[in-house]
């Protein structure tokens, strides 16, 4: 409740209570009516949550079939290096006769020939086999950064969606706080109005703040639906119940400003997006070393073993070789002196498409790097506000309370004591939003970082469950906080696929 000041007798207290679970409860069966909504006795986890979307994701299992066929196409690349083995096998019978008067041409000819055999190829050098190879590896490396990087929008997603429900759903309570308050409020002008002390204004003020209270909190119970709505159908059909969390606690993100270098550093070697716009450019760097070994010479081992059919004609018999089987084997080179791919133009293309894949990193590298520094302090911002709050609820609690007492007095109006209230609302409000915004903030700050992993969620999930006096101290110093600056930030190191799956390179 907003108003710690006030006291309010255990029954109504209770009342309260009873109307908050009920309200909580039914936007809840309204919520899942239309999905088909798994509801336990407890909320799934956030790492549950988390897993159910990635599951049945479809853009992730997209994700990894294009995967699978980059890998296997490393596969199709290195067949290059095998022999090529065919087979042939032919045979042709002509018969030709004298139709033509006062010519030399032979009554009878007979032309009857035919083979069967094989021929083996072996490539022995080719400098663009290897280069295919390694472009069909990098390719694969570029897939799974693309995979990783859907895995951690979708992980960012699912935690910005549980944590605005748990934030709607404590503005509604607040809300409830308020209204409270108000509607003691208008009983205390009503006895006075009844009294004559004051005028019906007073009662009618009263009322007025109270409706519009009832429309804030009509408004944000459609908005809490629309994202727990939102949120089963990310998790295919998984929700949450926000009675089973906390509004807020006193535990803020462990993130200094001087640490900003490091978190900095990250992005070359460990931001998906970044990494995938770097493998591409070697991709094209590739290209480019290709069309230059385009002249370069190809040799290959060649093979052919024949053998001669026996004619079935007494004609083809007087023509018919005694060996029957033909050898050869050599080496053969081939070397490229004109081909239109090898042209001046194709070589400038690929060049100015290396130079693109290049720009295409680097910008890249600066759009993380500009995402990652606005994330950064707008953690710190959320921070700062949190604790400016802290200390501005306080001072407009006490300033409520003065203003309670000065109205029953006749030193203060009803309309300052409805001010004074929704001050106090309005600064819990805001200190809420700033708790929440700055733990969305960090995982998406881990999220470009490179660093986001599974134990981060259950961190959060468990510091949101805990059984603690919300809001009753605020994080002044290490010992107030349970996550801290990530390894793999200040040791930064190359980055492993996090999406459950084997992503290691075959050689």
């Amino acid at each position: 409740m907003i108003l710690a000041k006030t006291k309010l007798p255990t029954s109504v207290l209770s009342l309260i209570f009873i109307i908050s679970f009920l309200s909580t409860t039914q936007v809840q069966a309204q919520t899942l009516e239309p999905q088909d909504v798994s509801i336990t006795t407890g909320s799934p986890t956030l790492l549950e949550l988390q897993q159910a979307t990635i599951s049945q994701n479809p853009e992730l299992k997209a994700r990894y079939a294009s995967s699978d066929s980059a890998k296997s196409n490393i596969d199709i690349a290195k067949t290059a290096w095998y022999p090529s083995i065919s087979a042939n096998i032919g045979k042709t019978y002509g018969r030709g006769e004298d139709t033509f008067k006062d010519t030399n041409v032979a009554s009878s000819k007979v032309n009857e020939t035919g083979k069967i055999g094989f021929n083996i190829t072996q490539n022995l050098y080719d400098p663009t086999i290897r280069l295919n190879i390694e472009q069909a590896k990098l390719s694969y490396q570029a897939s799974e950064y693309a995979t990783t990087q859907t895995y951690d929008d979708l992980t960012n997603r699912t935690v910005s969606l549980f944590l605005d429900i748990l934030a709607n759903q404590a503005q509604i309570d607040l809300l409830d706080g308020q209204q409270t308050a108000v509607d003691a409020q208008k009983k205390q002008a009503q006895k006075s109005f009844d009294v004559g002390t004051v005028s019906i204004t007073d009662v009618r003020e009263a009322e007025a703040k109270a409706d519009k209270i009832a429309a804030q909190r009509a408004s944000l119970d459609l908005q809490l639906k629309a994202k727990q709505q939102e949120l089963a159908v990310l998790t295919g059909g998984l929700t949450i119940n926000p009675a089973d969390y906390h509004s807020s606690t006193k535990i803020l993100p462990d993130i200094q400003a001087t640490e900003i270098g490091q978190w900095q550093a990250s992005i070359t070697d460990q931001n998906m997006a970044v990494q995938q716009a770097l493998t591409e450019y070697q991709i094209a760097k590739l290209d480019t070393k290709k069309q230059d070994y385009q002249y370069y010479p190809k040799v290959q081992l060649v093979v052919d073993n024949n053998r001669n059919f026996e004619p079935i004609s007494q004609a083809g018999h007087n023509s018919y070789s005694n060996n029957k089987w033909e050898w050869s084997a050599g080496i053969q080179l081939n070397m490229n002196l004109y081909n239109a791919n090898t042209n001046s133009a194709q070589t400038g293309k690929t060049r100015a498409e290396e130079t693109l894949k290049y720009q295409n990193y680097l910008v890249a590298k600066q759009q993380q790097s500009i995402e990652l520094n606005r994330t950064f302090y707008q953690i710190l911002a959320s921070i700062a506000e949190y604790q400016g709050l802290y200390a501005a609820d306080q001072s407009a609690r006490t300033a409520l309370s003065a203003n309670q007492l000065g109205y029953k007095v006749g030193m203060r109006t009803n309309i300052d004591v409805l001010e004074a209230q929704t001050k106090v609302y309005e600064a819990n409000r805001d200190k809420l939003v700033a708790w929440y915004d700055s733990w969305k903030n960090y995982i998406k700050l881990n999220q470009i970082a490179g660093t986001l992993n599974a134990e981060q969620l259950m961190q959060i999930d468990n510091l949101l469950r805990q059984t603690l006096n919300n809001d009753t101290n605020i994080a002044t110093d290490k010992s107030n906080t349970t996550l801290t600056l990530p390894a793999s930030v200040a040791n930064p190191i190359v980055p492993t696929f996090k999406h459950k799956k084997d992503a290691t390179v075959p050689d």
